[in-house]
């Protein structure tokens, strides 16, 4: 089966997981006044599915490792839409909260598993380039979950997402059954003592870190532009809102041009500090400078598009991190956890520091974040020399 064919199927699967995050975003009001609930707590619907993640990142990718991505992948795609089917029965606010929680679960579990699987079909000069790549399915697959869900009526929504949803990650599980053959063998790790000395290991750790730093600076940025820019836009925060959702879709090609570099000989830590302060100057620029506001788009995407390669040179890099093949899962589940962590925390606290300080101050958290991206993996060697030449 050619290379390209089956690192589409696990593209697709993590498509298909992501779009549990985008499917009720369209419908919170709705959710809100069904359940007779506040705003907040129908936005948590939204969240829950990545709180597994935090909580249980690196646990789940140990069961990645001792089982098997291909075999793990295909039970979390079954979890997932259980939990998805369920949306269509009549549930009470609690019971539809703890759904979207067990989804969750087999959110996590698909895309730790699918990015061990990333590794295993690509081929080792195009390793760089499919990981990187790989590292887009997240904003993809949620905005793709979010537009198809907008196209459902509002009378009621929750049938129609769950039924729709659950058929999607079915579709994929036949894929990946079909398409993707057998497990790598266990190569170690599996007892307490490795997966206690994964966590432990700096490499992982910092890359892991600075992976929840770096897209938590994409999404806390995306927060902070609407409240930045409406003044310079003369609309509406809510109209100028869907303006800087579409200049960060752009963003994705950060990701694609990190891994084609690095298929080349860049080295991994220039594509990084260069990336790094591209996008701080083009951030500072769309939202610190008194730019007219199709200007200050311009330099919004270009920032999303500079960021946007700091997690695809990262999810390159993840099997260099790693202490071993066979902890490769853990290692993504740490990652995955940060991520998880940096996208809950980085708008709340973004939009805190500019209620505060104004958007001087929330500018100042973003760069700090990038900085301390940068710092993390600077200590990294495996970050110093082309990927090419290994």
């Amino acid at each position: 089966m050619p290379a390209l064919l089956r690192f589409l199927a696990v593209f697709a699967g993590g498509l298909a997981a992501a779009a549990a995050i985008g499917k009720l975003v369209p419908h919170v009001q709705w959710l809100a006044a069904h359940f007779d609930v506040s705003l907040a707590a129908s936005g948590f619907l939204v969240s829950a599915v990545m709180l597994p993640g935090v909580v249980l990142g690196p646990l789940l990718g140990g069961v990645v490792d001792r089982f098997g991505a291909r075999r793990v992948a295909l039970v979390g795609l079954g979890v997932e839409a259980g939990a998805s089917l369920a949306l269509a029965a009549p549930l009470s606010f609690p019971m539809l909260a703890a759904a979207r929680l067990v989804e969750g679960v087999g959110y996590s579990l698909v895309v730790i598993a699918a990015t061990v699987l990333v590794v295993d079909v690509s081929t080792a000069r195009r390793r760089a380039l499919a990981l990187a790549v790989w590292s887009a399915f997240a904003p993809l697959g949620f905005a793709l979950g979010q537009w198809l869900a907008g196209g459902i009526g509002a009378a009621d929504p929750l049938p129609r997402a769950g039924v729709g949803h659950a058929l999607a990650l079915g579709a994929v599980a036949v894929l990946f059954a079909v398409v993707l053959h057998g497990d790598r063998p266990a190569l170690g790790g599996a007892g307490q003592a490795g997966f206690v000395d994964t966590l432990r290991h700096a490499p992982a750790l910092r890359t892991a870190l600075a992976f929840g730093c770096a897209t938590g600076v994409l999404l806390g940025a995306v927060a902070l532009a609407p409240l930045a820019l409406a003044p310079a836009s003369g609309l509406t925060v809510a109209a100028t809102a869907q303006l800087t959702a579409l200049a960060a879709l752009p963003g994705i090609l950060g990701r694609f041009a990190s891994g084609w570099l690095l298929g080349g000989s860049a080295r991994p830590f220039a594509v990084f500090l260069g990336a790094g302060i591209a996008g701080c100057a083009f951030l500072v620029a769309a939202l610190g400078a008194p730019l007219p506001f199709a200007l200050a788009l311009v330099c919004f995407a270009a920032f999303q598009i500079a960021i946007g390669a700091l997690p695809g040179v990262m999810s390159a890099m993840l099997p260099l991190v790693a202490p071993s093949p066979g902890a490769l899962g853990t290692v993504a589940g740490l990652a995955n956890q940060m991520i998880t962590a940096g996208n809950l925390l980085a708008p709340p606290l973004v939009l805190g520091v500019y209620a505060a300080a104004g958007v001087g101050g929330a500018l100042a958290v973003l760069l700090a974040a990038v900085a301390l991206s940068l710092a993390l993996v600077g200590g990294v060697g495996a970050y110093h020399r082309p990927l090419a030449a290994r």
